[in-house]
């Protein structure tokens, strides 16, 4: 059987006197230790029963919550009882104040010579064992002379460890190092290695110049184990009998110029750099900061490393010597196709030098004339970058002159015409001549990734051309506006699309619908809507994966479609059943969108503008009362979200705009708003103050856990609420009576009548009716009077159904747990039963 709760066994004891509240203990019992080891108050005269009786354990439930009550605790303390002084005393260093636990030594001054003190499980005995200063510190109050030693002892110990412990104090701590020398000189190999190793060692490190006193095998040992930094490889790469290893290590680890004084390495070096470097990158690192310092002359370079291909890749781009190098590589290929497709072609497999590499081509030329670009390849989404054989060949198309690229740029493939575009920087005069030779359609390689920029994006648009307009949409960032641009056709002038005649309108390309179709992103199949393309809408509407949600947009897109193919295809969509990738059978237009599309054919046919009446609606869909109307709809949603969720579609769909705030009070006057969306809408900036001021009641309707918000009809009262909806107890506390009551929305009357189960309500009470008696308040003398008269009302229910009978005192609190009614029918069904 569940007991009563605090609260409720609280309030019982405080409407009794003295002699209900001797009598109610014993048949109570229960309930009564519980209360007493709560943080429920506890009534004067059940206090002082417990003080006075010797039953232990009435007196161990009132001490296990003493530390929250605090003139309790010092009643307590004062009796000097050794049975609950270590419960009081408290066993941890923190449960109790310092002044709590002096006020224990106070109440044992009179009571020290009980052998209950230094009993096996007395206070003192406990405390003889323990070292903390939280609880010893007090007990330096204590009448006990051996703990007080005890005490004096330990607490001596810890404030000299902390002296110590002080500046000046002894210390455990080694003095700290000396600082180390800026110059080091090592005299041996081994010595040599600790100081390369050394990570503290900042200056410059001396090599040791007697004749065989470097043991090179064991530096090149050492860092194939564990390579040394590129400041410490310079050191060594300047060294004349450095091996190569040790120096393209330097060179490799260098980000700029390689090492300081370092002469050119042997070529030999960085060819077989070349050769182990798997993607060309580390290469690259190598290569390029030792081309721009100067330590790799770019002439050397290209007549003395291999592979053709890597150093080609691996050469840095804006270096004006290696620029000059290449134009007199270039120079000798000449402006036929056939040198740059035997170039091209032996690219790949080529082990030689750069020079090497044009040679070869030279002689293999005649195999080369007439045939187009081996395997040719169209453009790739994204594009990679990768020093490939096209990329190099690309390299050197660089260093031809202007006519030579205009002619070579004839016979290039997709792909290498898209790495150009993309990564070569062409001069404008090129790009003008690729597009007028190969039309705009050329430039879709350009849109290749997501990040392609906003200028280059825009850049592309005007060539109002089906394929770049693909590209970009699909493989680009485009805006919401940009995308609507594309599917709609239409053509781009001077800056923004332009209205375009039906028949002058862009196709769209089998890619771009089969992208759209496939595609999971709600963006890319909004902007369907705005089309008038019939593939397109179905699509959208067929769609599993995008939901229109706002009418103004359905709308819109049925004008765009009879504004691009006329009424009879808007008939043939109304008409439809079957959208392709639906499952329902439901039409995906809403009823309120297809009663309008239908009114608007009947005007047409009865030539009255049917256009136009699809455009009114829309414009009234769209403007600020539609938008009203569907934040009322979808703002009101039971997710906590919903209202922020509601203006982002609102602005995903129709556009953004301010908060309607004149509509939305409109609709508010004509017929409340939702209790949640008045909640929502409160603490927005600019809330008129009559949604603000009804938001607070909305609010205190939806904290009642058993309140379910309705669309329709008016909201009910707090006081209607009360009396219809039970009450939830949540830790002992009716958080919404409470709330209810703070705001003037009940009175305790009301409360004490009609409020239900009676045990939220008597938990409710007990804190409510509390001030009428206590000491200074804050509260007005009305609400002190509603408080008073409300106790003599309680008083007086109790009296007439219960009295002075304890019977029925017990028998209303073991009712009161599992009773569903009110407080008066609680009394009376108590006193009914005891007679």
């Amino acid at each position: 059987m569940r007991l009563a709760d605090h609260s409720a066994v609280s309030a019982a004891y405080a409407l009794a006197d003295q002699d209900l509240t001797r009598a109610l203990i014993p048949r109570i019992r229960e309930e009564t230790l519980g209360l007493l080891r709560s943080a429920a108050p506890v009534p004067p005269f059940l206090l002082e029963e417990v003080l006075a009786s010797r039953d232990p354990q009435l007196r161990s439930a009132l001490v296990a919550s003493a530390g929250l009550r605090g003139e309790v605790f010092h009643r307590l303390a004062a009796l000097g009882d050794p049975v609950v002084a270590a419960s009081l005393y408290g066993v941890s260093g923190w449960d109790r104040t310092p002044t709590q636990r002096a006020a224990v030594w106070q109440g044992a001054a009179a009571t020290a010579d009980d052998p209950g003190w230094q009993g096996e499980e007395g206070l003192v005995t406990r405390l003889m064992t323990v070292k903390g200063k939280e609880l010893l510190e007090p007990a330096l109050l204590s009448p006990f002379p051996q703990l007080v030693a005890h005490a004096r002892s330990v607490l001596d110990g810890i404030a000299e460890r902390a002296a110590r412990a002080q500046p000046g104090g002894r210390t455990h701590h080694s003095p700290p190092a000396s600082r180390r020398d800026w110059r080091r000189e090592p005299g041996t190999t081994e010595e040599l290695v600790r100081d390369l190793r050394d990570k503290d060692v900042s200056g410059e490190i001396q090599l040791p110049t007697a004749p065989g006193a470097v043991d090179w095998e064991r530096l090149v040992e050492e860092h194939r184990a564990e390579p040394f930094g590129a400041h410490r490889l310079g050191v060594l790469w300047v060294h004349p009998g450095c091996p190569e290893e040790l120096g393209r290590g330097a060179f490799e680890q260098t980000t700029r110029t390689g090492p300081v004084g370092a002469a050119a390495p042997p070529s030999s070096v960085l060819t077989q750099a070349a050769v182990e470097s798997d993607n060309g990158h580390s290469f690259a690192r190598l290569l390029g900061p030792g081309v721009t310092s100067g330590a790799f002359p770019v002439d050397r370079v290209l007549r003395e490393v291999a592979p053709a291909r890597k150093v080609l890749c691996a050469l840095p781009g804006d270096h004006e010597g290696t620029q000059t190098a290449l134009v007199a590589q270039v120079a000798r290929l000449g402006r036929d196709f056939a040198p740059w497709r035997a170039v091209y072609a032996m690219l790949p497999r080529f082990s030689g030098t750069v020079t090497e590499l044009v040679d070869a081509a030279l002689a293999e030329t005649p195999k080369h004339r007439g045939k187009p670009w081996p395997t040719p390849k169209g453009p790739e989404f994204p594009s990679r970058r990768q020093p490939n054989g096209r990329a190099a060949w690309l390299r050197l198309y660089d260093a031809a002159d202007h006519p030579t690229r205009c002619a070579l740029a004839e016979h290039m493939d997709g792909r290498a015409i898209q790495q150009l575009l993309l990564w070569h920087s062409p001069s404008d005069e090129l790009r003008a001549h690729i597009v007028q030779s190969r039309g705009p359609a050329v430039l879709a390689g350009v849109a290749s990734d997501w990040q392609t920029t906003p200028e280059v994006i825009a850049d592309l648009i005007p060539y109002n051309d089906p394929e770049v307009n693909a590209a970009l949409f699909v493989n680009t960032n485009l805006t919401q506006a940009q995308r609507r641009h594309v599917l709609s056709g239409r053509r781009w002038q001077d800056g923004a699309s332009v209205d375009t005649a039906a028949a002058d309108r862009l196709p769209l390309t089998r890619t771009l619908v089969h992208s759209v179709q496939e595609s999971a992103r709600r963006p890319w199949l909004l902007a369907c809507a705005d089309s008038g393309d019939p593939v397109l809408c179905g699509i959208l509407l067929g769609s599993p994966r995008a939901k229109i949600h706002t009418r103004a947009l359905e709308l819109r897109m049925l004008v765009r479609l009879w504004e691009r193919h006329g009424p009879d295809q808007v008939r043939e969509l109304l008409e439809e059943t079957d959208f392709p990738g639906r499952t329902q059978i439901k039409h995906p237009l809403t009823p309120k969108t297809l009663e309008t599309g239908r009114a608007a054919l009947a005007a047409e046919k009865d030539n009255e503008g049917g256009l136009a009446v699809l455009r009114t609606a829309s414009e009234v869909a769209g403007n600020a009362a539609g938008r009203a109307e569907f934040l009322c709809e979808k703002g009101a949603a039971i997710e906590s979200d919903a209202w922020e969720r509601a203006v982002e579609l609102l602005e995903e769909e129709v556009g953004p705009g301010p908060v309607p705030w004149a509509e939305l009070a409109a609709a508010h006057a004509s017929k409340p708003l939702h209790d949640r969306l008045l909640v929502r809408l409160a603490p927005l900036t600019d809330c008129p103050a009559a949604i603000a001021e009804d938001a607070a009641a909305a609010g205190l309707r939806l904290s009642h856990p058993e309140y379910r918000p309705r669309r329709t009809g008016k909201p009910p009262t707090a006081s209607e609420m009360l009396g219809k909806l039970p009450l939830r107890l949540d830790n002992g506390v009716c958080r919404w009576l409470e709330r209810a009551h703070q705001t003037g929305q009940v009175t305790l009357p009301e409360v004490i009548r009609v409020g239900f189960p009676a045990q939220a309500t008597v938990a409710f009470l007990s804190k409510a009716l509390a001030p009428a008696d206590s000491g200074p308040t804050t509260d007005t003398d009305a609400r002190t009077e509603e408080i008073r008269a409300a106790r003599r009302e309680v008083a007086a229910l109790a009296a007439e159904h219960l009295a002075d009978n304890p019977e029925g005192w017990a028998l209303a609190l073991r009712l009161i747990p599992e009773f569903e009614g009110t407080l008066p029918d609680l009394l009376l069904a108590s006193g009914a039963v005891v007679g």
